[in-house]
């Protein structure tokens, strides 16, 4: 069976990449973190993963898109990414998307990057076959 991924990051067209928050990114922009989430999702489906792209605003809004999708498909992998988990700011939708992961997604494994860049091994930690789900 084909594993189903949702990666789920913030929007970068919404991205104030100026603020304290977020210059702790060296070099992080719009363009970067664009071309970092589309080259993670092309790169997961040449090799055969099944990819949706969620990308959210800040806050209740965010969280509510995130539950949204979480809510309409089974995933096997829920990727959150670093700009929602490792800023701050976003602890409150960081634990947002999780409880609705957890409560939507039974058996799910939850995925971390570690940086704005495609990094589809991510997912293989947890997945190295793209047809090994095991739901």
């Amino acid at each position: 069976m084909t594993v189903t991924v949702i990666q789920i990051g913030l929007d970068p067209d919404l991205i104030d990449y100026s603020s304290p928050e977020f210059a702790q990114f060296a070099g992080l922009s719009k363009d970067v973190l664009r071309a970092a989430n589309d080259e993670n999702v092309v790169g997961l489906r040449a090799a055969g993963y099944r990819v949706d792209n969620c990308l959210i605003d800040f806050g209740a809004a965010g969280a509510e898109k995130a539950g949204e999708w979480l809510r309409a498909k089974r995933y096997d992998a829920v990727l959150i990414g670093a700009g929602i988990r490792l800023v701050a700011g976003n602890t409150l939708l960081f634990e947002s998307i999780v409880n609705i992961a957890h409560a939507t997604q039974p058996g799910c494994r939850f995925v971390f990057n570690q940086a704005a860049q495609a990094t589809p091994g991510d997912i293989r930690r947890w997945y190295p076959d793209p047809q090994g789900a095991i739901r």
